[in-house]
């Protein structure tokens, strides 16, 4: 059986990071590693307390002077030895969650409905704020199951699940490097070909190209559930946690054209919904290791008391909230 990894770059992603790391071990990933830089909400000690049972493995880094915290990662994590005989990778944010259409829904379904492809581009599927201007006591993929239309320009930004090969030059946040050669075989959502404009293509900031082209975007085989907003109050906290793509994390990319772009409630989808009854019971398993629990009760504390501290920006926001986008149909259901 193939080993399949998942990378993630994450900073004060508060109690979340529990939901989130269960969440991809429940749908086939064997192992899964975790770089954070500059925690102070307690984070860290949470995926501390999960390395400790096994289950992912965790390295704090620094970032070096002028370099992002994700491109740091980028480079460190191409030797590290926790990949060492991994077949697959993926790299995925605290606020994405992968979500398999393919067989029985697990990673592994994936890869056989990729058919002999080296690399699978999985399109965001971009949730909005919920109605929430406070985060409440539930799951992530509980909470927010409302968001943007297939057709809009964002959801053509892609997730990648790829075979780690000597054609790997380097990663990327949406998408491996190629050496140069020969195109390999790059599948779509839809598992249609992508062939060499992006596969070797470059973004005006020379980031490797990360969308597919306009009416290519899929979720046949596979979403990438994206929760770039949740409850006011946490996006307020995204800003203050900074950009991790710039070397100086500055906020200014979090600024309410974020809102703009992101705060869709349009389209209902609850696929991930069918996992839910399983996370919750993996949880309850984390949670009943002393070391998790205490991680975790820590780790909530401390997001609590730093979303009070935002609170009281929020009543600015709301005039901004929907400039572009709108709220869940039954408009103010779940405006907690």
């Amino acid at each position: 059986m193939p080993r399949i990894c998942l990378l993630s770059a994450m900073k004060n992603e508060g109690p979340d990071v529990l939901e989130w790391a269960l969440y991809h071990r429940l749908v086939g990933f064997d192992h899964i590693l975790v770089y954070t830089n500059g925690c102070t909400d307690g984070s860290d000690g949470l995926l501390d307390a999960l390395a400790g049972l096994g289950w992912l493995t965790h390295r704090r880094h620094t970032p070096p002077p002028g370099l992002s915290p994700q491109d740091a990662v980028a480079a460190r994590a191409m030797a590290d030895p926790a990949l060492a005989g991994a077949d697959w990778l993926m790299w995925l944010d605290a606020d994405e969650f992968l979500v398999v259409h393919a067989g029985a829904g697990r990673v592994a379904d994936l890869i056989a409905a990729a058919r002999g492809a080296e690399a699978l581009a999985l399109n965001w599927r971009n949730f909005g704020d919920g109605g929430r201007k406070v985060t409440g006591s539930g799951l992530v993929v509980e909470s927010f199951s409302h968001g943007m239309a297939l057709d809009n320009p964002q959801s053509r930004s892609v997730k990648t699940l790829f075979r780690l090969t000597p054609r790997i030059a380097g990663f990327a946040i949406h998408r491996p490097i190629f050496t140069d050669g020969p195109e390999i075989s790059f599948r779509d959502g839809a598992g249609k070909p992508l062939g060499h404009a992006f596969q070797f293509g470059r973004n005006k900031d020379d980031r490797p190209r990360h969308r597919v082209p306009e009416g290519r975007q899929s979720w046949r085989l596979g979403q990438i559930n994206h929760y770039p907003i949740k409850a006011l109050d946490r996006y307020l906290l995204k800003r203050l946690r900074g950009n991790g793509l710039d070397p100086n994390c500055a906020p200014e990319r979090f600024d309410p054209e974020y809102l703009d772009i992101f705060n869709f409630n349009e389209m209902e989808d609850t696929a991930l919904q069918r996992d839910v009854p399983a996370l919750k019971a993996a949880m309850a398993e984390a949670l009943a290791n002393p070391a998790v629990a205490a991680a975790h009760a820590a780790c909530t504390a401390l997001d609590a008391a730093r979303r009070a501290e935002v609170a009281p920006m929020i009543a600015a926001l709301l005039p901004l909230r929907y400039r572009r986008g709108g709220p869940p149909s039954p408009s103010g259901a779940n405006g907690a």
